[in-house]
């Protein structure tokens, strides 16, 4: 296998593995019509950095993030026991499909200056993709590619020598 082979197998791994792959399953939610104090609490508690905001229905309708909260409370002062989720949530929820790749779902992060991007199904929310969980597994392809470049030079250098021990036998 030539090494523009095995670059191209990496590269179509990294479009063909999809988002599902790596999303985290067990989303944390909490309503809109909560308190910014309970959002704090809700986050400390499961130790991440950001929630899906639902309505009454369970239907999303935002995110938040410990920016967010930074940003939009702490720094003005405000009273984190008064405010609602909702007032400050980002509202316009930019979403992908469990089925997109992880290369399309980078793309996106990208484009959208977003860290956590929901994955929707059929309206529903199956899981969350952040941007440090595509990192790990871009670096990931990035190790295998490195390892693959190295294999490949080593089975270069072993059939050279091969060919070399042969011509030394064939030709004395």
């Amino acid at each position: 296998m030539n090494m523009k082979r095995i670059y191209n197998s990496i590269k179509k791994m990294e479009t063909e593995i999809p988002v599902s792959d790596i999303m985290i399953r067990n989303i944390i939610k909490l309503n809109g019509n909560e308190t910014i104090y309970s959002a704090i609490k809700k986050m400390g508690e499961h130790s991440i950095s950001g929630l899906i905001i639902i309505d009454d229905k369970e239907n999303p309708i935002g995110i938040i993030s410990e920016g967010d909260i930074i940003k939009k409370v702490l720094m003005k002062g405000k009273d984190l026991k008064k405010i609602k989720i909702k007032e400050i949530m980002t509202k316009n929820l930019t979403t992908i499909s469990p089925k997109k790749s992880i290369g399309e779902t980078s793309t996106l992060m990208q484009k959208k200056k977003i860290s956590k991007l929901p994955v929707v199904y059929k309206k529903d929310i199956v899981g969350i993709v952040t941007k440090s969980d595509l990192m790990e597994k871009l670096n990931d392809i990035y190790k295998q590619n490195r390892g693959l470049k190295w294999l490949a030079a080593i089975v270069v250098i072993q059939i050279i020598v091969i060919l070399l021990l042969i011509m030394k036998i064939v030709v004395p």
